[in-house]
Order: C-alpha cells, then sequence, then structure tokens
C-alpha cells in the first residue's frame, strides 16, 4: 500500500522560496564542518528535556545507532501515545527505504498590477504504509527516552534495521540553528541535504510531519524540474492579461533522513534538516 500526500495552497512567498531551491542540491565533500569530540560527546548525552527546552530534536544516526523521533498528539492513555509515536517512527523508517514522488506549482500574474496573481502546488509522496513491518525492530527506554509536553509526547527510538554513515551532532546552544536560515548546512557525500518548513498547524504533530514532507519535497526539485508558461489575454469591458507558469518536478529518494528538527518557540513553526540520495 502507497501513500499519498496532497497539499494545495495560494501562497506566492513559498512558491517563490521553492523555486530559488530548484538545482541547488547541496552534495559535496563530508564533514565540511568539523566538530571537536567533546561537542559530540555533550550532545549525544543530552536529554530529552534537554532538547524541549532548546526546541532542537536531534534523529538519524548518532553514535552508531540510527535514532528517529516519534511524536504523538497527547492523549488519555499513555500506552496509546507509546503506540501513534512508535507508528509515526515506523513512518519514517519506511520513508528511508524509498520515496516516489513530484511536485507541480502553478502561478498565474495578471496586469492589474503586483497583487493580481494566484498560485497553487500539489505533492505527492509514495511510499509503503505497511508501519507494522518496521514496528518490532524499536526500542526505547521509558525512563530516558519519552518526554511528555503540552501538545505532543516525544519519544526517541533506536531501530536496529538500518545502518548509516551519515553523523550530524550539532552544537548544544539556545539560539536559533545556522541551517534554518540555510547556513551552514551539513554535506555528505552522495546525499543532498536541504530544509523543510512548515508554518503551525492546529497540532504540533501535523505541524512536525508537514515539514517533514516539505524537506521531501525539496529533494525531489533537486532531482529534475521543468519549467514552462503560457500567456492568455480577454477582452471584455477591458483587454487584460495573464501569464501561467508551470514547474514540475519528480524523482526518488532513497535514504531519506530526517537530521534533526528545530521548533520555533515564538511562532510554532517547523523546520527540519533533512538529507536522502537522490535519482530519476
Amino acid at each position: 500500500m502507497l501513500k499519498k500526500s496532497w497539499l494545495l495552497f495560494l501562497l506566492l512567498p513559498l512558491f517563490l522560496m521553492s523555486c530559488f531551491s530548484i538545482g541547488t542540491g547541496f552534495n559535496v565533500s563530508e564533514n565540511r564542518h568539523t566538530q571537536s569530540a567533546s561537542v559530540r560527546t555533550q550532545y549525544s548525552e543530552i536529554s530529552m528535556q534537554e532538547q524541549s527546552d532548546l526546541g532542537l530534536w536531534v534523529s538519524g544516526p548518532l553514535n552508531g545507532q540510527f535514532v528517529i523521533i516519534g511524536v504523538s498528539g497527547r492523549l488519555s492513555r499513555p500506552a496509546d501515545e507509546i503506540d501513534a509515536a512508535k507508528l509515526d517512527a515506523a513512518r519514517k523508517v519506511s520513508m528511508y527505504n524509498g520515496i516516489q514522488g513530484s511536485v507541480e506549482y502553478a502561478i498565474t500574474s495578471g496586469s492589474a498590477g503586483f497583487f493580481d496573481y494566484s498560485s497553487e502546488s500539489k505533492l505527492e509522496l509514495n511510499y509503503d504504509t505497511n508501519y507494522q513491518n518496521y514496528v518490532s525492530d524499536l526500542s526505547f527506554d521509558p525512563e530516558k527516552d519519552v518526554l511528555r509536553a503540552t501538545g505532543a509526547t516525544y519519544i526517541r527510538f533506536t531501530y536496529s534495521g538500518i545502518s548509516s554513515n551519515l553523523n550530524y551532532t550539532p552544537e548544544k546552544s539556545n539560539e536559533r540553528p545556522a541551517w534554518v536560515n540555510n547556513l551552514n548546512i551539513p554535506h555528505f557525500d552522495g546525499y543532498d541535504t536541504v530544509v523543510g518548513f512548515a508554518g503551525r498547524r492546529n497540532r504540533i504533530r501535523d505541524t512536525i510531519q508537514a515539514s517533514c514532507e516539505s524537506a521531501a519535497a525539496r529533494l525531489i526539485e533537486n532531482v529534475s524540474t521543468s519549467v514552462s508558461s503560457q500567456d492568455h489575454s480577454t477582452t471584455m469591458q477591458r483587454t487584460s492579461s495573464a501569464t501561467a507558469t508551470y514547474v514540475y518536478s519528480e524523482g526518488r529518494l532513497s535514504n531519506f533522513q530526517v537530521l534533526a528538527f528545530w521548533i520555533d518557540p515564538v511562532s510554532g513553526a517547523v523546520s527540519t534538516l533533512a538529507a536522502a540520495r537522490i535519482s530519476k
């Protein structure tokens, strides 16, 4: 069974941001931004409460283990929260195993001025939704790896079925991570690295998932992109013209990994740092 995710919205700035990312994959040498051993040790020992306080949640490979942050909404029974977070983590394992996706943008600008425009986008992600296939290989320490916060429960899982050579360990800081602003993005041989973004949804879990899917969309844009345009004119009481621009991207992602996500303490928006191998 495959998952299809569709996003429709009318928002020019997000379209422009996506266009900016086209063809700018970060595929450079591994460990360009080196970090001291003390920093690695410091962050590998950070508690769930400290991650919550910083708003920076680290997943992906860490100290030889594949770490996944599973997120659940707050439920009446703690056992149900664990099950929901485990399924969320299993979904991310499935995305690691392979995503076939496409991204479409359509923007129309008219002759009436700067605000005479509309835009629309559609994202489709296909991946295995038999999440139970991955649940049995997920493990966590109920004493150290669970944090129940306002609006969400976070669980740090390790998955025994994945071996990855990526090594991302951020420096512990109270400041916004530089990669949120597309600065100092870590690079890994054979991978593209991008930042996804999602504005605040009703539930923090939904915001985190939307940001993860946004990162997948930006990676797909790096695979291949075609752009076409059409001009239209109408004559009724007065002559008006419009230009429609269409952008289409399609590709396959393998080894898709969320390395970290950061929750803006003011707006509630989520930025996600993710990496994957890309192909047509």
